[in-house]
């Protein structure tokens, strides 16, 4: 089989069907009853967002609520976050209050 890209780390999910899957927001594969999280990599490959180019950007590093650091950039008006909340919904808590604050 050949691994699937998504942009959302998977899960496993058993139906009530007792039918397993291996699922990342819309993609849900069947697998094996056998299959465990560290098999997961056999169905699908994660390959993150990438921030757009930093020329002409600003940037800020952003402490998280669970101490992690993470980088805000601005660029032509464009926001981007390192965090993982960006990188599942686009938008974040860390840009909003980093443009609050530079105003």
């Amino acid at each position: 089989m050949t691994q699937v890209k998504v942009n959302i780390p998977p899960a496993l999910f058993t139906a009530p069907s007792g039918q397993r899957y291996a699922i990342s927001g819309s993609v849900w594969i069947p697998v094996p009853d056998s299959t465990t999280f560290d098999d997961l990599d056999r169905y699908m490959v994660v390959e993150r967002p990438t921030l757009p180019s930093s020329r002409g950007s600003r940037f800020w590093t952003v402490k998280g609520s669970k101490g992690n650091e993470y980088r805000v950039m601005e660029r032509d008006g464009q926001w981007a976050c390192s965090c993982p909340g960006y990188g599942f919904r686009r938008k974040c808590r860390h840009i909003e209050e980093t443009r609050n604050e530079n105003r």
